[in-house]
């Protein structure tokens, strides 16, 4: 085997072929130029591009509707912004983490029961969303926080806390009474209107045409 055979270029999968002679080197040069540009075109379309970063925590991001962070309870204005938790215990009986404990009492003068504590431990909480399927009153709901850290096991969160300033007993009672009493007017309602046989258009008046006259008759 010669000595120019042995010392020839092979290609090597893999492996760029190393240029030789001055115009090789020039190519080489010119095809990593081109390279680099490629990549400075991104660059450059979203450094002149609409600015998407949020300034935070000065900025504070909009969620979307479907994000799902830990259970909140919800706030009705028909009951003046408190929520509407019976302490049934549904939710505490099917979560599978066994991560909620809700404890409740009646209020005075009245067979109506309310939450007086809703603990959730988030350490344990996967999202299922099952209380908030089977909650009677949809009371409950997920929150839009994104920015939440617990720094122990025991991450336990009492959502009761943002209604501490809730109506006095008997004012929440006048408003928990008014609001069952629109809904069984409007379920009263809407069973009526679905029991009520729908109206009969009236018969049309059946009209007798006139008797042709016989032919050769005078008029």
């Amino acid at each position: 085997m010669s000595q120019d055979s042995t010392n020839s270029a092979v290609p090597v999968p893999g492996r760029s072929v190393r240029p030789t002679g001055f115009g090789g080197a020039v190519r080489f040069m010119v095809r990593s130029m081109l390279t680099l540009f490629v990549g400075l075109k991104v660059t450059l379309k979203k450094l002149m591009g609409r600015k998407v970063t949020e300034q935070y925590p000065h900025e504070k991001p909009v969620m979307s509707g479907a994000f799902r962070s830990a259970i909140a309870l919800v706030s009705f204005d028909d009951l003046n912004g408190t929520h509407d938790c019976i302490a049934c215990d549904a939710c505490e009986l099917i979560c599978p983490s066994y991560c909620i404990t809700v404890r409740g009492d009646r209020l005075p003068d009245s067979k109506k029961k309310r939450a007086t504590e809703f603990l959730v431990d988030f350490s344990t909480c996967s999202l299922c969303g099952l209380c908030l399927a089977v909650c009677p009153t949809e009371t409950l709901k997920y929150s839009s926080g994104y920015d939440d850290a617990g720094y122990n096991r025991g991450w336990i969160h009492n959502l009761l806390e943002p209604y501490a300033d809730d109506p006095e007993a008997p004012e929440l009672l006048a408003l928990l009474t008014a609001r069952d009493e629109a809904k069984r007017a409007a379920r009263k309602a809407a069973r009526a209107a679905k029991e009520a046989p729908a109206a009969k258009p009236a018969p049309e008046a059946e009209t007798t045409p006139a008797n042709p006259a016989p032919e050769g008759s005078d008029g």
